[in-house]
């Protein structure tokens, strides 16, 4: 039983979305923001789990090609080197974003941390992916969901369906008071970044409850489930990325 009643969805734009109108000392601070958030959020986590339970369940051997789509300052594929390094696995991974200047604070990042020969990096649109049909085994998305309209989300997972062999996994958070009330605190106790301040509460507003991203995917004809995690974060997983079926939290 829910405390709160779920807020309506307000799709109040936000500062990152027009990256080229603030200072790089400000991008920077609001992706190092956005990382924490993945860290203590359990957004890593929760890409790393369902990777791999896909790879375990399907045997996969071999090298492993994944597409990172609205890929921030690159932390989720960072990551991802590091857990591949540890169980021997070749890991190449295709790092996109629509805005060149992040997709600039991520490649800088990759190189810094070693991984640089294994990815490389595409200024694209999430619901216009120039890629090829299942080019990828798995594709990742991880707190961009929310960016997206209604209708370009449901392009979004289409395309996704389309471009991974295997399946993908979208990672973000959902719609509840609770995880509303956590943004603004986190975000007016822990940073002065004003792009955080505004973008950390609005995110949540604009987030898409677990049904209503079930219902996505339906509604574009891709089977998809919805795993609901700690601290607001779901999981929409498609393709051999379903694994269990859990049930959303009532809205």
């Amino acid at each position: 039983m829910r405390i709160f009643a779920t807020p309506p969805y307000k799709n109040e734009p936000e500062l990152l979305d027009e990256a080229g109108d603030v200072s790089w000392r400000e991008l920077e601070g609001t992706l190092r923001d956005i990382r924490r958030a993945n860290i203590f959020g359990l957004g890593t986590w929760v890409v790393k789990r369902h990777l791999e339970a896909v790879l375990h369940a399907r045997m996969h051997a071999g090298p492993v090609r994944v597409l990172d789509i609205a890929t921030g300052s690159g932390d989720i594929p960072e990551e991802l080197f590091r857990w591949a390094r540890a169980r021997n696995i070749e890991l190449s991974v295709v790092l996109t974003d629509i805005s060149p200047a992040i997709l600039d604070v991520a490649r800088r990042r990759i190189i810094e941390a070693g991984f640089g020969s294994q990815a490389s990096y595409v200024v694209c649109d999430a619901a216009y992916l120039p890629f090829s049909d299942a080019e990828f085994d798995v594709v990742v998305c991880s707190l961009a969901l929310h960016h997206l309209g209604l209708s370009s989300a449901k392009a979004a997972i289409r395309q996704m369906a389309r471009v991974a062999r295997l399946g993908f996994i979208i990672n973000d958070i959902y719609r509840a008071r609770g995880a509303w009330l956590m943004a603004w605190l986190l975000a007016h106790a822990t940073t002065a970044n004003r792009l955080t301040r505004h973008d950390g509460p609005a995110s949540v507003l604009r987030a898409y409850t677990p049904n209503e991203a079930r219902r996505m995917g339906q509604e574009v004809g891709v089977p998809v489930t919805v795993e609901v995690h700690p601290f607001w974060r779901m999981a929409l997983l498609g393709g051999a990325c379903i694994h269990k079926q859990t049930e959303a939290p009532a809205e």
